[in-house]
């Protein structure tokens, strides 16, 4: 089945001879907390269900636990799993894949088939943990185990038509207790359960009433908000299988095959992953061989195999899958050793190009070392080299990548090209939650930033540049509209995010729902476009009256533009307006972002409570008496009313 990176490590790596689970468990052996690259690299690496099993309960153990939060380069999530059948060798698999992915689990799972009474009980079991993701993964037991007769095909009509409510009222529950994002999948039906029918209309007709149930279920990810659905005929595709080894479904309630399992515990990463706002951003391309068939330096324009026939026919199918992604908010990029004006003839003269110079935020056509140039790329577009997928036909030129380049998603193509669009789609890598508007603008975004950059170069001073930008800021209360973008925001894990804490669409309902907290978020234009919204704040009242920044985001793509010390303002102003008597902000470092320790008292406000070196995370809190309040950025206009924040 595919995985996420190629399983064969390049020619030359050391320990070449052992495999990548024995030379995971002799890395672990001397510590983990300075190895994490290597583990994340080993992990890539290990192919099968077994194996990941075996490297996610090495992993999990407390001692390299430890040693893998004391690095500092993980991100921590937190996963409640729940099921029908027995699903112990769940939490390894998803220790294995969410470490790969660069997080750090902690994962509870109630008790065997307790899935419904333990969200009715209110979730003792999970107590305590507080998930970010609270999954579900049923069996077609949990339907039957309320039909008395499975023969009776208008009782198992009546029973399938009822149980898509009731999910829809267990999503509603999750919510209370344990929390976190609800994700269901489809319920496969056992070859047990249809072929003990022996007429073949009753077969079709509870095929049918299956086939409507499944639909139901899917159709809560709709129907209730921030309810993710997985499909089980998409997972066994990948897989390959479904159902396990009989003995094993009798002997220990094993009913999903090992390989099913990992195919879930992979699509739940990219779930995890969505959450913490680490999905992929950028897809860099070759072009010879890959875009195209053929090398255009060699062959030239008119020979390239790309469009009518195969193979030219499975070229054109990936850009078309790429064009597809970039409509969806992902950016494209080219890396090719090429002449630049041939890669660029080819581009904008081949009549079956997909593809355009204008669908591109960059294209390097030239012969320095692909690594360098992806290097370059992420600093250009300012996205961490984990937000970029690498695609190249040769195998050489992806071993150098995952060498000198490893934490960039290196997808291991097939040796045919038919199958090149089929293998990156399936990856997933730019899996999203909820696609959002500013998700869609990204490459327009990324394109006006250059121009930005144009502009700067040839301005006189800072001042005249920003001035000669026409900034707008407009401020914006969470709502329907807008909380699926302030969500993503929150959970990126960026360089200007002052305490590291995230907020979830459950938690924007329940401060909506009992007035804790408020959440706000700032949209920017100027003269090259909308930015889209660009920061987001979270907002309560302290116990004497004073106002609390809880947190602040802002996107990396208005850095430097004193967007961040008028958003701060606007809260001074309207905390004043309102009749506060201060406002406090709060700085809780992480590994990210350090180089902001000293926002607050930039902006005036005097230290409280310092970071003495004795808390972990390091925190330090800040306050502002409102009184000789700074004048707003001259450079950027402000659309609404000064006292637009409040706190409830």
């Amino acid at each position: 089945m595919p995985h996420e990176d190629a399983r064969t490590p390049p020619a030359g790596r050391s320990g070449a001879g052992a495999s990548p689970l024995r030379r995971l468990r002799s890395l672990g052996r001397g510590g983990l907390t300075d190895q994490v690259p290597q583990v994340r690299g080993l992990l890539r690496e290990i192919d099968g269900a077994l194996d990941l099993d075996a490297a996610g309960a090495l992993l999990g153990a407390a001692r390299r636990r430890e040693q893998l939060a004391a690095s500092g380069e993980l991100v921590p999530q937190r996963i409640a799993l729940l099921g029908s059948s027995t699903l112990d060798t769940l939490p390894n698999l998803l220790t294995a894949v969410l470490v790969r992915e660069g997080m750090l689990p902690e994962i509870r799972s109630a008790g065997f088939g307790q899935w419904r009474l333990e969200v009715l009980a209110g979730a003792p079991e999970l107590s305590g943990l507080e998930p970010r993701v609270t999954a579900c993964l049923l069996d077609d037991s949990a339907v039957f185990e309320e039909i008395k007769n499975p023969l009776d095909a208008a009782e198992v009509e009546e029973r399938c038509a009822a149980f898509p409510t009731e999910l829809g009222q267990w999503v509603r529950a999750v919510r209370q207790a344990p929390g976190g994002i609800p994700v269901l999948c489809t319920l496969p039906l056992s070859p047990l359960r249809r072929d003990r029918i022996v007429d073949y209309r009753t077969k079709a007709r509870i095929e049918a009433a299956w086939l409507r149930m499944n639909a139901g279920i899917a159709a809560l990810a709709a129907e209730e908000p921030g309810t993710v659905v997985l499909s089980h005929e998409s997972l066994a595709a990948r897989a390959g299988t479904v159902f396990g080894n009989d003995r094993m479904r009798h002997a220990a309630a094993h009913v999903f095959a090992p390989e099913f399992l990992l195919a879930w515990s992979e699509e739940l990463g990219r779930v995890a992953r969505a959450d913490l706002g680490r999905s992929a951003k950028c897809l860099v391309l070759d072009l010879d061989n890959t875009l195209w068939g053929g090398v255009v330096g060699d062959d030239g324009v008119g020979a390239l195999r790309l469009g009518g026939a195969y193979p030219g026919s499975a070229h054109r199918e990936l850009q078309l899958l790429a064009q597809d992604l970039r409509a969806q908010g992902v950016m494209l990029a080219v890396a090719s050793k090429n002449d630049a004006e041939a890669a660029r003839e080819a581009i904008t003269g081949h009549p079956e190009m997909v593809l355009g110079m204008e669908s591109f935020v960059a294209v390097r056509a030239d012969w320095n070392p692909k690594p360098d140039n992806v290097r370059e790329l992420a600093a250009e577009l300012n996205i961490g080299a984990d937000a970029m997928v690498f695609v190249d036909d040769n195998p050489v030129e992806r071993g150098l990548m995952r060498e000198l380049m490893p934490q960039v998603a290196t997808v291991e193509l097939p040796a045919d090209p038919a199958g090149y669009a089929g293998c990156l789609a399936a990856r997933g890598d730019f899996a999203l939650l909820e696609l959002t508007e500013e998700d869609r603008g990204r490459t327009e975004m990324y394109r006006a930033r250059a121009e930005r950059a144009e502009l700067r170069a040839g301005s006189g001073s800072l001042t005249g540049y920003l001035t000669s930008l026409g900034s707008e800021l407009t401020v914006e209360p969470a709502g329907e509209l807008n909380t699926a973008r302030i969500v993503q925001l929150f959970g990126k894990t960026n360089q200007f995010n002052l305490t590291g804490v995230r907020y979830s669409d459950e938690d924007l309902a329940r401060a909506a729902a009992d007035g804790g907290r408020t959440f706000f978020a700032a949209r920017l234009t100027d003269r090259f476009g909308d930015n889209g919204l660009i920061a987001a704040l979270a907002l309560s009242e302290e116990s004497d009256g004073a106002w609390s920044i809880d947190n602040f985001v802002l996107s990396c793509r208005v850095f430097s533009r004193d967007v961040e010390a008028a958003l701060v303002g606007l809260v001074l102003r309207s905390a004043l307006r309102h009749g506060a008597p201060a406002v406090t902000g709060h700085f809780t470092r992480t590994a990210k972002n350090a180089k902001f320790a000293g926002f607050y008292p930039g902006l005036g406000f005097a230290g409280t409570t310092a970071d003495d070196g004795r808390h972990d995370p390091p925190s330090a809190t800040f306050r502002h008496d409102l009184t000789g309040l700074a004048e707003l950025p001259r450079w950027i206009r402000v659309l609404t009313d000064e006292g637009v924040f409040h706190v409830r």
